[in-house]
């Protein structure tokens, strides 16, 4: 984990709860060094903080009164660009995908008991110095750390067994295997050889890919968690893509059934959402894609899961 300071980085902290709102900001102000501005509210932020400060990112709360936290990151964007966002709430995710996508946000930070203040700091400087990609910030320097490069096709599933079995006691991650080995498929067919999922029943997987477009996959680590990254070279994975693949999975068509219940594609990002603490997905448009899964060792944050997609 890192534990760097960034004294330059100016943070706008937006909550109409005064006790919330200074927790945050005190913390990264006082035990980061962070410059922290606080607004009660969007319209406060956008008529007496943001015209007269250089915001780095912003983090407000989604329900707010007035103007909620979808409106003002959205009309942020619109008027200072560059600023990064960051939405903060205490409720499900899932009922805010389809605002996700209306209104382009791809974080979604959640206030966990307690407070989950190293994966915020990871997340806010990863998002300021555009470093997303890579699962060792989120552990320490002693981590344990392997690295796998898959270039079979025919060999996922063991590639995804090998994989868990470097873990402490993997016996515990079977369901991870059955996640590991979806995206393993998704980041071979789709992110490097560009197949149609409509035609999955002709895929052929007796294939060697070369050096270029071989996976890499790492798993890390430490006393109180556990990582692993799948990387492919195609970067062919789109932000609101994937909003529309997790909201089809929860949305309800007839008798109940969610619509995307026999989607083809899409299916292992909503099974590693499921069973997975963490799930965060980095894109560099027609470079690379990247998937981390994260999952601490003991329920030590208890509350919704976060959203962390992020599209450079």
């Amino acid at each position: 984990m890192t534990d760097s300071n960034i004294y330059s980085t100016n943070v706008l902290v937006v909550d109409d709860e005064p006790e919330m709102r200074s927790f945050i900001a005190d913390y990264l102000r006082d035990i980061k060094g962070y410059t922290v501005f606080e607004s009660p509210g969007g319209s406060h932020a956008l008529e007496h903080v943001l015209p007269k400060e250089k915001i780095d990112i912003i983090l407000s709360d989604i329900n707010m009164p007035g103007m909620k936290g979808f409106e003002l990151l959205k009309a942020v964007r619109e008027k200072y660009p560059d600023i990064k966002r960051v939405l903060i709430t205490a409720y499900n995710v899932e009922d805010y995908l389809e605002l996700a996508m209306k209104y382009d946000i791809g974080n979604i930070f959640i206030k966990t008991i307690p407070f989950n203040f190293e994966e915020l700091v990871v997340l806010i400087e990863s998002l300021i110095n555009n470093t997303v990609f890579g699962v060792d910030k989120y552990f320490d320097c002693n981590a344990e750390r392997h690295t796998f490069i898959i270039k079979r096709g025919d060999t996922l599933e063991d590639n995804a067994r090998t994989i868990v079995n470097c873990l402490p006691e993997p016996e515990k991650f079977k369901k991870l295997e059955l996640v590991l080995f979806e995206i393993l498929t998704n980041a071979v067919f789709y992110g490097i050889r560009n197949e149609s999922p409509e035609s999955k029943e002709d895929w052929d997987f007796d294939f060697e890919l070369s050096e270029d477009d071989a996976i890499t996959a790492s798993v890390i680590y430490d006393d109180t968690k556990h990582g692993i990254s799948i990387l492919d070279n195609g970067g062919r994975l789109k932000k609101n893509n994937v909003l529309y693949w997790l909201h089809r999975q929860i949305t309800s068509g007839e008798e109940g059934i969610p619509i995307g219940l026999y989607d083809s594609h899409g299916r292992g990002l909503f099974i590693a959402r499921k069973y997975i603490d963490r799930v965060i997905v980095n894109i560099e448009k027609d470079k690379q894609t990247e998937i981390i899964l994260i999952n601490y060792n003991a329920k030590k944050f208890s509350g919704y899961k976060p959203l962390y997609i992020n599209e450079l």
